[in-house]
C-alpha cells in the first residue's frame, strides 16, 4: 500500500478529511464509494489536539489499532476508552475535541445527512425528515468493528473488481447505523422475496457481457430498477450469494477458462475479467483455486 495517496475532491472538500489533512496524521488508503460516501483510513503517531466543528457531514471512526490514550474533551469532562474495535460516531451538526496521546490507526466512513435520508426513504418507503444520529464516544459494536476490519480493510480499494463488495459493506453499514443508532428507525422491513426468473436471466447475462468493466452495486441495482438495500438481499434470497461474491466467481471462472486457452498473456486476461492489475488478479486466483494462474496454466 502506497504512502502517498491522492484523495478525490469530494473527499478533500470533507471538513473532517481536510481537518486531518493538515495535522501529522498519515493518508494510508482512500476511496470514493458509488453510494456517494467516501472511506479512509488514517495512521497517527503524534501526540496534538484536534477538533472537528459542525463539519455537516457525519464521520463514523472504527480504530484498527492504538488509540489507548486518546481522550476526548468535553467542557466539564474528559471521556477516555479508546482502542482497537471502538468506534466513534460524529454527527455533522456536532462539536467534538481530541487530545490524540500515542500512535493510532484508524478507518474513516464519510457521509452526508441526505445521503442517510436517501437510504432511510428507500427502505421504509416514507419520508426521512426527522432522521437524528446519535454522538457517540469509544463504543463497542462488535458488528461493526468485525464488518470494518474483516471485510473492508483488506479489500482492495483501488481495483475495480472490489467496488461492488466495498459498496455493499457501507450500505450495510448505514442500514446498522438507522436501526441501531438513530431513534425511531429501529424496525426496518427486510427484503424477504427474491428477483423474478425473467430478471434473473436478464441480469445474469448483462453481468457476463460486463465482466471486464467495473460492475458497482448501483448499476446493477438500476438494471433491476430497484434500490441498492434491496437489490442485494433480493439477489442473495435468487442466487444464495451476495451480487459482490457472484460476479467475482465468474470473473475468476471466465480468468480459468481464458488461462486454459493460452494464447493471451496473465496481464491480458486480468484485465478481460476486470482486474486493474496482475497481481490482484494471482492473488484472488489463488484464494479461489488453491493455485496461481501461473501453475493452473501449466497443469492444463
Amino acid at each position: 500500500m502506497s504512502d502517498k495517496i491522492s484523495p478525490d475532491t469530494l473527499s478533500v472538500s470533507q471538513p473532517v478529511f481536510q481537518c486531518l489533512s493538515n495535522t501529522q496524521a498519515r493518508l494510508e488508503n482512500h476511496t470514493e464509494l458509488t453510494n456517494g460516501a467516501s472511506a479512509a483510513i488514517w495512521r497517527r503517531e503524534e501526540s496534538d489536539l484536534t477538533r472537528y466543528q459542525h463539519p455537516g457531514h457525519h464521520t463514523l471512526s472504527c480504530y484498527l489499532g492504538g488509540g489507548h490514550a486518546i481522550r476526548r474533551l468535553f467542557a466539564n469532562r474528559t471521556q477516555g476508552g479508546g482502542g482497537p474495535g471502538r468506534i466513534c460516531l460524529m454527527p455533522g451538526d456536532g462539536d467534538s475535541h481530541w487530545d490524540v496521546n500515542g500512535p493510532i490507526h484508524f478507518m474513516h466512513l464519510y457521509f452526508s445527512e441526505q445521503h442517510l435520508k436517501d437510504l432511510a426513504g428507500r427502505i421504509q418507503d416514507r419520508g426521512s425528515d426527522h432522521l437524528q444520529l446519535q454522538d457517540m464516544t469509544f463504543m463497542e459494536d462488535s458488528w461493526i468493528s468485525s464488518l470494518c476490519q474483516q471485510v473492508i480493510r483488506p479489500l482492495n480499494w483501488q481495483d475495480n473488481a472490489d467496488r461492488i463488495a466495498l459498496s455493499s459493506a457501507s450500505d450495510m453499514l448505514m442500514v446498522h447505523l438507522l436501526k441501531n443508532y438513530c431513534g425511531d428507525y429501529s424496525s426496518l422491513p427486510e427484503s424477504k422475496g427474491g428477483l423474478s426468473p425473467y430478471l434473473q436471466r436478464q441480469l445474469l447475462d448483462y453481468i457476463e457481457q460486463h465482466l471486464d468493466q467495473p460492475l458497482t452495486l448501483q448499476e446493477l441495482a438500476a438494471f433491476a430498477q430497484l434500490s441498492e438495500y434491496h437489490f442485494a438481499r433480493m439477489f442473495k434470497v435468487s442466487f444464495g450469494q451476495a451480487p459482490h461474491q457472484y460476479v467475482t466467481e465468474r470473473r475468476l471462472n471466465r480468468a480459468a477458462d481464458l488461462i486454459r486457452d493460452k494464447r493471451l498473456s496473465l496481464a491480458e486476461i486480468a484485465l478481460r475479467c476486470g482486474f486493474s492489475s496482475q497481481s490482484h488478479f494471482s492473488q484472488r486466483f489463488k484464494q479461489f483455486y488453491h493455485v496461481t494462474p501461473a501453475q493452473y496454466r501449466k497443469g492444463h
